[in-house]
């Protein structure tokens, strides 16, 4: 029988021990205050950094206040028009505009992209504070994800950049979090890595920098396998999906022409001597007076004092965009960047190099036409700059097919206002103040990532140790747009957080390091040096 005296009956008519009921874990009020408690000791030790994310916060509230509902740029518009149409487009994958067609808010879509900012910031401080390090070391490497005016511009606008890099960095927190961490969990980066990968192309070497990173780690078969499934998965369905619009498994048909329009900037038909089929996408321009990469791509005519000639690209196919990007031109350009590089590889190496550097001066230049993603569509500028900056081909225009879908798809997202950003006072002025100083000079960019290279070098017995997958990936995000494209401000800004990520591990304790602080082992690496 029974012993009833122990037991008490529960509301849901089942039985539990009288001490469990008497202790109050099955009272609500109760089991809410020990979880009020618990949570509490989990956020104490972190209260300072929460003043610091509320800061952060408070900046993207002003942003969101300042410019309603977002921010555009030329390839916002084409991102509607994909995600109104849901059908594969041939210059750049469909990963964000499938968000975009979830969400159908662009007010929703800017508030998504600030919690994505403040989550990066967020994750790079947890990863370091939880393998040991000080609150204060450990908030460094999160200040310029959190308060870099251009990241807070690039999340209030419609753009792939800000989705990319939440799940590339979200990739590196799980991957960097524990030195083994469980197969599941690998298999979660996978996928966002191989998501990423469809959001924007630049990730497609990313797969193969994970891999390694996990390979020196000696992670285990069953991870490696995890990683490389989960990644392949929505890379894979992507394809097959693309195959059934366009007859071939691919993400794009764009990448010979961007590789072309990096080439065209120094390639010279003499010297390469390609085939007549070829020819045609030869310059004749002078190299000093030849145009910037993208105008290869983009523009109809060179630039002064050869304005009356058009671009290469633009005498083959006319002046339709959606004509350069066609299984037989990118083919073309495909060849021709190939033969370019063989033939030219110290000149491809000079450009891609003069790039790479840009990205570490100290300010950014006057830049009038956007060449360099730091002219007025990438900064926070008046009414009047962003009513004049609207592309005509984004109206209606009689005749005009894609104006035509453009405009439907800002009616879509936008209603009557189609969407048009607006300034509101004095929100948009406080911004515009702040962005004269609130943002991470390339320079430092640089020291962080040299400091990054030196913790490596520090712990080379192993391989560098966690912060080496964080700082290959973020050294392959800013060196990879150089070299198949060409350079731009907002491009660097995918690598901040994955660079950081690698700063703040490198002063932290990991396996190895003998139970000494984790500093030790850049202040061993400079007396080795010195000595």
């Amino acid at each position: 029988m029974t012993d009833t005296s122990t037991l008490s009956t529960t509301a849901l008519g089942t039985t539990a021990p009288a001490d469990v009921v008497a202790s109050g874990a099955l009272v609500p009020g109760r089991w809410d205050q020990r979880a009020r408690r618990r949570l509490v000791r989990v956020l104490r030790p972190h209260w300072q950094f929460g003043l610091v994310l509320l800061a952060a916060a408070a900046l993207r509230l002003i942003v969101i206040l300042g410019y309603p509902p977002v921010l555009w740029f030329n390839d916002s518009y084409n991102y509607l028009v994909d995600a109104v149409a849901l059908t594969p487009d041939l210059v750049r994958p469909d990963g964000y505009p499938f968000l975009l067609a979830m969400v159908r808010s662009l007010t929703l879509v800017s508030v998504l992209q600030a919690l994505m900012g403040v989550g990066m910031g967020t994750a790079i401080y947890a990863v370091p504070r939880h393998r040991g390090l000080p609150w204060q070391v450990a908030m460094l490497p999160a200040l310029p994800v959190l308060f870099d005016v251009f990241e807070l511009h690039l999340e209030h606008m419609i753009a792939a950049d800000t989705l990319f890099t939440f799940l590339v960095t979200m990739a590196l927190v799980i991957c960097c979090w524990s030195d083994r961490p469980p197969v599941a969990a690998v298999a979660g980066a996978g996928l966002l890595i191989g998501y990423a990968t469809i959001v924007r192309s630049v990730g497609e070497p990313l797969l193969a920098v994970f891999a390694v990173g996990m390979l020196v780690r000696r992670a285990g078969w069953r991870r490696m396998a995890a990683l490389i499934v989960a990644a392949v998965v929505p890379v894979a369905a992507y394809a097959v999906w693309f195959h059934s619009f366009e007859g071939k498994y691919a993400l794009t048909e764009a990448s010979g022409d961007f590789l072309y329009s990096r080439v065209a900037t120094f390639a010279e038909c003499k010297v390469m001597d390609p085939p007549a089929s070829l020819r045609v996408l030869c310059d004749p321009t002078p190299l000093s007076a030849r145009p910037p990469a993208e105008d290869y791509l983009w523009a109809d005519y060179e630039a002064a004092p050869y304005a009356d000639q058009r671009t290469p690209l633009a005498a083959l196919t006319g002046n339709n965009n959606e004509y350069r990007f066609t299984k037989k031109i990118d083919s073309l350009t495909t060849r021709f960047a190939e033969r370019a590089i063989l033939a030219q590889p110290f000149a491809y190496l000079r450009v891609v190099a003069d790039d790479t550097l840009h990205t570490f001066g100290w300010g950014r230049g006057p830049d009038p036409h956007d060449y360099t993603g730091n002219g007025p569509d990438f900064r926070f500028v008046s009414q009047s700059a962003l009513d004049s900056n609207i592309p005509w081909w984004t109206g209606s225009v009689p005749g005009d097919v894609q104006a035509v879908q453009m405009y439907q798809a800002r009616q879509d997202f936008g209603g009557a206002s189609l969407g048009d950003t607006r300034t509101v006072q004095p929100w948009a002025r406080l911004i515009q103040r702040y962005q004269g100083f609130g943002y991470l000079p390339g320079t430092l960019l640089g020291v962080i990532v040299l400091i990054g290279g030196a913790g490596l070098v520090a712990r080379r017995r192993r391989w560098g140790g966690l912060a080496l997958l964080p700082w290959l990936t973020g050294a392959l995000l800013i060196v990879l747009p150089p070299m198949t494209a060409g350079f731009s401000y907002r491009y660097v800004l995918a690598a901040v957080p994955a660079a950081c990520l690698a700063f703040g591990l490198t002063f932290a304790p990991q396996p190895g390091d003998g139970g000494r602080r984790g500093w030790a082992p850049i202040g061993n690496f400079w007396r080795t040096t010195r000595a």
